[in-house]
């Protein structure tokens, strides 16, 4: 599996990196995964629909990096006992949907790999989006999940995997944040940057040096869920807004335009499709650890409902894995409405969320 420092995956640079790794690796494609950090700092990456450089293609570049890393690292195989723990820092995320009483997941999930009592590498797994800097941010960074890794690295002396969860309504809760005004990130910092990464680090560290060691028990499961495509306007009636728009001199026109040739790109590229397939992916560790890994841009009920079902003492789940298509809502988020289950930021009908939950958790249960 490879992680990246970006905000999403393609189906491009998924096929691309399973290629490429699957050949040097000799392991079937279906076997690897990436997955990425979801950074909103990152260098511009297309994964959903954007307008792509004929020049040079970064997530052709980055999967042949991807690939060569797992080259790497399978050539520095090593025997290493697992521990396995689960930590808390709930106090650093907020849900953005529902700030005052809204679901988040505050677990820090740490598998750490070790030679003795020296740490080779830790696998951290946390829910929230890596957007501590906003949109006025023009640096290049890994965001909190960056700091986080340095700091983990840093105290223990090993390497350091961060793996996102299910974080479509969660935002940071950094000193300057205004509950009022909670999806505006413009507030964040590089020194939040690190005040977060620094916290959710020191957690996993001490969550790691309390954790027993367990027998390693590897396999394997993975699936597809299709999902229909949600097509609220058709093509025709988005060409016609999108035409309104380019003749309003309204100052809010703008916006409101780029968004409706987002929603004109989306139909144009949807319009012989019906259903997408999305991958889901079970591995154990052991007898007590174990990982989903779901596509996209899921919120956090899915993974809070996956870990309470789950028959493993400790579940972690990770999405933006093996794909991006939107953002994926729960049933009931559909009816209360917001950018997360407004068209085209989400493209899948109701229901989809509800059936990863029912996938993965078949597939822990196989597992077990």
């Amino acid at each position: 599996m490879a992680v990246l420092d970006v905000i999403g995956v393609s189906s491009e640079l998924v096929e691309n990196f399973r290629k490429l790794a699957s050949e040097t690796l000799n392991i079937e494609e279906d076997r690897l995964s990436v997955a990425a950090i979801h950074t909103h700092a990152g260098p511009v990456l297309r994964v959903l629909d954007e307008p792509q450089d004929a020049g040079f293609n970064l997530s052709d570049y980055y999967a042949r990096v991807a690939a060569g890393t797992a080259s790497v690292a399978a050539r520095r195989l090593e025997e290493v006992r697992l521990y396995s723990g689960v930590g808390s820092a709930g106090e650093v995320v907020v849900n953005r949907r529902n700030p005052e009483s809204g679901p988040v997941d505050p677990r820090v999930h740490v598998v750490s790999f070790k030679q003795g009592s020296a740490y080779r590498v830790s696998l951290v797994n946390f829910t929230c989006h890596a957007v501590v800097l906003g949109h006025n941010n023009l640096q290049i960074s890994a965001d909190y999940p960056g700091a986080l890794n340095r700091y983990v690295e840093m105290l223990t002396g090993g390497g350091s995997v961060f793996l996102n969860g299910t974080c479509g309504d969660i935002n940071p809760l950094t000193p300057g944040t205004d509950l009022s005004r909670v999806y505006d990130r413009s507030v964040g910092t590089f020194e939040d940057v690190e005040w977060m990464g620094r916290i959710i680090a020191c957690e996993a560290v001490k969550t790691a040096e309390l954790s027993k060691p367990e027998e390693p028990n590897l396999r394997m499961s993975c699936s597809e869920v299709d999902a229909k495509v949600w097509k609220p306007l058709s093509l025709e009636e988005a060409r016609r807004e999108l035409e309104e728009l380019k003749a309003s001199e309204e100052p809010s026109a703008a916006y409101r335009r780029y968004m409706a040739e987002f929603k004109l790109r989306v139909l144009e590229r949807l319009k012989d499709i019906e259903y997408l397939k999305l991958p889901v992916v079970a591995l154990a560790l052991s007898n007590d650890t174990a990982l989903t890994l779901l596509p996209s841009e899921v919120l956090v009920e899915v993974g809070l409902r996956i870990k309470e079902g789950s028959p493993f003492r400790n579940t972690m789940v990770a999405s933006y894995c093996n794909g991006y298509v939107g953002y994926i809502p729960v049933e009931k988020a559909y009816d209360e409405g917001g950018y997360e289950t407004t068209f085209p930021t989400c493209i899948v009908e109701r229901g989809t969320a509800e059936k990863l939950v029912e996938e993965s958790l078949r597939l822990l249960s196989k597992l077990y």
